[in-house]
């Protein structure tokens, strides 16, 4: 069990895959940045931004924090204007 924030360590045939698609990227002050694919912008790549995941190659889901957080507000509210 983890207690804070952690980077889920990645293969190196992942994270090659993942910088050649577009899918991840190194900044050089940030380091290692996974793409959302909801919003369309790289966040850090720890459980700040993203949400644990066990079945995906990450360990992450696909849509950051904000983006779910987001999401689940607007369904919210729609539930409760129905």
């Amino acid at each position: 069990m983890f207690f804070g924030e952690y980077t889920p360590l990645l293969s190196q045939q992942l994270l090659q895959r993942r910088l050649a698609n577009g899918k991840a990227r190194i900044d050089p002050e940030v380091g290692l940045e996974k793409y959302c694919t909801h919003c369309g912008e790289y966040w850090p790549q720890d459980t700040l931004f993203w949400t644990p995941l066990a079945s995906r190659p990450d360990g992450l889901q696909d849509w950051c924090k904000a983006c779910r957080s987001e999401e689940a507000s607007a369904a919210h509210r729609a539930k409760k204007a129905a």
